[in-house]
């Protein structure tokens, strides 16, 4: 057994922490990382070494630089517990060694215990403190990494219909609707799953069996791309092609592209990490302004590229200022995984964010979740004003009801 001092402290390093990739130092209340170099196989020499996770933003921080003991052959890296506490996907702080400029991917590596790495589309470790549950971790691993073929929906049935295209009723409303993008296939999925094309097909069904009169887009503009090549898993070809349905929208000018006043379209790291940021504010106000028009009818869809972060952020803040018990819009927010696009969400993830919005440990034990979420809007100036007046959100519930 090896030993390393650190922080004047000295740590009995095992073959298992190795292969696990961190010691946890309860007594300091410290991460201590360990990428050792024999039991990565990593080709020296090694220029720089940083732990790139979900709580700095997959960033190179100069805080979260590694450093090297020669005589172990291993770079190692001391943390507070509270620089590592932001949580990925999975539910659990994330991350990857990032060596000589370059994140080092799970593919083919097999030495990291079980419940130490979450193999969804990202194939990160994870930072899984004693006690908790491994078997919990491995479980939704192992539904993270599912990719389902066509034939595990029943598409002759509506709830068959919905699963694949992630298409639903946001929960405490009557007439807004949460989807997969309506006619865009994004990240390389069009030619990788068979179920991507029968996907997109359903959402654009589902929108018009819904009679859907006005979009919400939490993403980027993706008409620019109308036209473009498009290439299919059953190796058939086609062009990128806005339904009938969408183009009346977009000709009556029923479509928000959500955007702050500066122009930042929503993105991952800020509505779950900085929901009390003035971005976060300006998104809010646009989308809720852009229903309570009276120009735009409804019904309502609402969508990001997927339909699993930013709009489940916003589903479940609209679903909650509607009416929507917390536990009613956690339970959906997870529906989102019954895809199988090799993609995982933790309702742990969603509870992160509300959490920080409404600064309390835990947003579950919150007695009136649609009194929080109002107390908080109509309280909390933005630009010298509050975010929303309760007069906006009554008008939210009738339009949405």
């Amino acid at each position: 057994m090896d030993s390393l001092i650190v922080n004047q402290k000295e740590y009995k390093i095992t073959q298992e922490d190795r292969q696990k990739c961190f010691i946890e130092d309860k007594e300091n209340s410290r991460i201590l990382f360990i990428f050792d170099h024999a039991t990565w196989g990593q080709i020296q020499p090694v220029e720089s070494a940083y732990v790139c996770g979900s709580f700095n933003s997959w960033q190179e921080n100069e805080d979260f630089k590694m450093h090297y003991s020669p005589e172990l052959n291993l770079h190692y890296l001391a943390v507070d517990f509270s620089k590592v506490s932001i949580i990925g996907n999975s539910g659990y702080p994330e991350y990857k060694f990032c060596i000589n400029h370059e994140f080092i991917w799970l593919q083919g590596i097999n030495f990291i215990p079980p419940g130490y790495a979450f193999f969804s589309s990202d194939r990160n470790l994870v930072i899984v403190h004693e006690g908790e549950d491994l078997s919990e971790v491995i479980k939704e691993s192992n539904i993270g990494e599912t990719i389902k073929s066509l034939s595990d929906f029943d598409l002759n049935t509506r709830e068959g219909q919905e699963e694949i295209s992630n298409f639903r009723l946001v929960p405490g409303t009557k007439k807004l609707f949460r989807c997969f993008h309506p006619f865009y296939s994004t990240g390389g999925r069009s030619n990788r799953y068979e179920t991507e094309k029968t996907r997109i097909e359903l959402v654009q069904k589902l929108c018009e069996e819904e009679g859907i009169k006005s979009d919400i887009n939490l993403t980027d503009d993706y008409t620019i791309y109308a036209g473009e090549d498009i290439h299919w898993y059953d190796g058939t070809s086609g062009k990128v092609t806005i339904p009938d349905f969408y183009q009346k929208m977009l000709d009556s000018n029923s479509v928000c592209n959500v955007m702050s006043a500066s122009e930042v379209v929503p993105y991952y790291d800020y509505v779950y990490t900085k929901p009390r940021g003035e971005l976060f504010g300006e998104w809010v106000q646009n989308v809720v302004y852009f229903i309570i028009d009276d120009a735009h009818e409804a019904p309502f869809s609402i969508h990001c590229a997927i339909g699993t972060d930013r709009t489940g952020v916003f589903s479940a803040l609209l679903g909650g200022l509607c009416g929507a018990t917390w536990n009613e819009v956690a339970e959906d927010y997870q529906k989102t995984n019954r895809m199988g696009i090799n993609e995982y969400r933790s309702k742990a993830l969603l509870a992160q964010a509300f959490q920080n919005l409404l600064q309390t440990e835990d947003v579950s034990k919150i007695p009136d979740f649609q009194k929080a979420l109002w107390d908080y809007f109509t309280t909390t100036p933005l630009h010298g004003k509050p975010i929303l007046t309760e007069e906006e959100i009554r008008k939210i519930i009738l339009k949405l009801d």
